[in-house]
This record gives structure tokens, C-alpha cells and sequence, in this order.
């Protein structure tokens, strides 16, 4: 029988043998009958599937098959999930919140909810309320966002950018105005930054990510964009003399 979940949590995986079990475990006691976990494994070679297996009353569906990459594997997850909202977490991250504790805020479907991450390992909190300016110069962390499943139905995470994919449809989705983010002021889980993505640069995203910020919010955007070093740079200037 179809369930009705409200919650999708999508996790990639690909050789994640070392860093799993803790993900898995903070899942066991914070999700409830309102959850579906999908996992989507990269064909690994390493005991990942194993600890899967181990931890397999709070999975709901799993594949392990070859990808092109993380968004594909993504992709997939969105395109098996049947919550009405979709939360992404990364192998070596870990869930913080209790769902139970989020479902009397999600109840637009036209609405993004985002909190805050935890940082791993500096222990300090990233995040906080967004606008144009703010995310013009940097991301909402994926592993704080939940999407409503219709943001899916007309977009998808595309193939230009190998690490910034999420940041590029966030950009996107901001300056539609289609769907309203809406900021929650709760720490959502732990996001590692040993990760892949935290330890490369995005170079094709870096090349564009002027075109895409002048595609979506015009010259002001470019303005605001180029303008951040300066401020940045004369903000700390004054600190370093004060």
C-alpha cells in the first residue's frame, strides 16, 4: 500500500563505509512514520552496502548502480520519493533535528524552509535568514533546505556545474519568486566539511556564476556581487586596527 510520507530524506553514497553508521544513527531516533529514507549508492566497493543492510528497518528503498555524478544520483532520489517535502543529506553528515519537531511548520507547498547547519569540524553554526544580497554570495546549505516535491516537478538539478549544482537552482528558484523561502531559526543537521564538495572548487561555477547572477537578478546582481570583496576587505582593515 502507497504511503502518504511527508518527509523524503535522500542520502548519496558512494565508498562511504567510514563515516555511514553515524548518519544512520542519528536517523534511528529522529525520524518517524512520516519519513522515508532513500538511499542512492554509486555502485560502491566498499562495506557501504553492508552497513545499509544493517540499518534497514529505517530505510525505505534503496539502488546501488553506476552515476555521472552527484545531482544524477540526486536526480534519481527526487524521481523515487514520494514525501512532500525532500531533504538531501550527504554519507558523512548527520541529522540533528527531530522530523516530528518540524511537521507543524511545513504546510505550504509553495514554501522553501531552510534553517542552519552545524559545521563538523568547528562546531559553528552556518546559516541564518537569507536575502538577495546574502545568497548572491553564498549558498544555503542543501543539508538545512526542505524542498516542497513541487519545486521537482518543474526543475531538476542539472549537468553544468560538478559540486554547485544546488547552489546554481537555488539562485534560480530565489529569483523565479514561484516558490517563497522561508527561514526557520532551528539547526537542521550536521554538515561535514571533510566532505568532497568542502574540499574542491567548483571551477566551471566559478567561470559563470557572474552570467548566472546577471541571467537572474540583472546588473544589480553582478553590482552586489562584485561589490562584496571590497566591503569584505575594508571590514577587516577596520578590525585589524580597532
Amino acid at each position: 500500500m502507497h504511503k502518504n510520507y511527508l518527509i523524503s530524506i535522500i542520502i548519496v553514497t558512494y565508498n562511504a563505509e567510514k563515516h555511514l553508521g553515524a548518519l544512520m544513527e542519528s536517523l534511528q531516533t529522529r525520524i518517524n512514520d512520516q519519513t522515508e529514507v532513500i538511499v542512492i549508492d554509486g555502485l560502491s566497493t566498499d562495506s557501504t552496502m553492508v552497513i545499509l543492510h544493517e540499518y534497514y528497518k529505517c530505510i525505505s528503498k534503496v539502488i546501488s548502480e553506476k552515476d555521472s555524478g552527484i545531482y544524477d544520483a540526486m536526480n534519481k532520489g527526487i524521481s523515487m520519493a514520494s514525501g512532500k517535502y525532500v531533504l538531501f543529506l550527504g554519507a558523512d553528515d548527520r541529522l540533528l533535528i527531530n522530523l516530528e519537531e518540524l511537521s507543524m511548520f511545513l504546510k505550504d507547498d509553495k514554501t522553501i524552509y531552510y534553517g542552519d547547519v552545524l559545521l563538523s569540524p568547528s562546531n559553528k553554526i552556518y546559516g541564518g535568514k537569507f536575502n538577495t544580497a546574502k545568497l548572491i554570495n553564498r549558498n544555503i546549505c542543501h543539508q538545512s533546505i526542505l524542498f516542497p516535491k513541487a519545486v521537482f516537478e518543474k526543475y531538476q538539478y542539472g549537468k553544468d556545474f560538478r559540486l554547485m549544482e544546488d547552489y546554481a537552482l537555488n539562485l534560480k528558484l530565489w529569483a523565479s519568486k514561484e516558490f517563497k523561502f522561508s527561514y526557520l531559526e532551528k539547526t537542521i543537521s550536521v554538515y561535514s566539511l571533510m566532505g568532497l564538495s568542502s574540499l574542491n572548487i567548483d571551477l566551471d561555477f566559478k567561470k559563470d556564476s557572474l552570467k548566472l547572477i546577471f541571467r537572474y537578478f540583472g546588473p544589480i546582481g553582478v553590482v552586489i556581487k562584485l561589490f562584496n570583496p571590497i566591503r569584505n576587505f575594508f571590514k577587516t582593515s577596520k578590525n585589524s586596527l580597532s
